[in-house]
């Protein structure tokens, strides 16, 4: 092999290796969605493990865990596919709890760099080993960022449980979201940090109260990977059935 080969394969294995900037769908936030998507045509490997605690206005309910792993695609610069699983565990037992398909619609397309963005995520979630219907989820989200790297993101949204989808009888389950958060950047490109609020308002065919939480967020981005690592805390004095504590890990890489 010449001289000139064996440098054109050890500057090619090189650039295989070293590190590149994250091109990830990366989220300063654990519970509020943002509007960055994966780039047309990679892959993402996301996976989350969090956790709610016992909440105080119910005692016979234990803790419970999750573990939600999904490759997500990047179909084009504007649209983006996860298809997600769901492992749930409690004191008693450990089962598969769900299937999902995700669908993120970026209103504007990667490579925009307006300071406003939105996006559109519809998902059907499938029940397996719970009580809970199936259901058909949407989020409108809108985000704002300053040239300074502050980052503002409202997101609004709704859980359709649907019981006919698996062949039970009762009323359809009407859920309402709301989440906000807001992002400070300590190391440009690499480190933020965030804080954020999440709500569930039962409207139609939910037992129970309304469940509110304030949080914060810690995201590393670092080559192709990144990770946010957060916990809420749920607002118990007002709403005794909201558990105290919701973390949430999560990390990603691209392929």
């Amino acid at each position: 092999m010449s001289a000139v080969r064996r440098f054109v394969l050890l500057g090619a294995l090189a650039l295989a290796v070293l590190p590149t900037p994250a091109e990830a769908g990366r989220r300063p936030f654990i519970w509020v969605w943002d509007t960055e998507i994966v780039p047309k045509g990679d892959v993402e490997l996301e996976q989350w493990l969090w956790a709610k605690s016992r909440a105080p206005g119910v005692p016979e309910r234990t803790s419970s865990y999750w573990i939600w792993w999904a490759p997500v695609f990047g179909l084009t610069q504007r649209l983006e596919l996860a298809v997600p699983f769901q492992v749930l565990a409690t004191r008693d037992h450990t089962q598969l709890e769900s299937f999902d398909a995700d669908l993120r619609l970026r209103l504007n397309p990667r490579g925009d760099d307006a300071p406003w963005q939105g996006l559109l995520r519809v998902a059907y979630h499938h029940t397996i080993h719970t009580a809970q219907p199936s259901r058909l989820d949407a989020n409108l989200v809108q985000s704002f960022e300053t040239e300074g790297g502050l980052r503002l993101v409202l997101d609004l949204g709704a859980q359709v449980g649907l019981p006919a989808l698996r062949g039970q009888e009762g009323p359809v389950r009407l859920l309402g979201t709301y989440a906000a958060g807001v992002s400070l950047p300590l190391v440009e490109d690499e480190l933020r940090a965030s804080l954020e609020a999440f709500g569930e308002i039962p409207l139609q065919g939910i037992p129970g109260g309304q469940h509110h939480f304030v949080g914060a967020d810690l995201a590393w981005t670092f080559g192709r990977t990144w990770v946010t690592l957060g916990v809420l805390v749920g607002l118990t004095p007002l709403f005794p059935e909201t558990p105290q504590f919701m973390p949430r890990l999560i990390w990603a890489v691209v392929l």
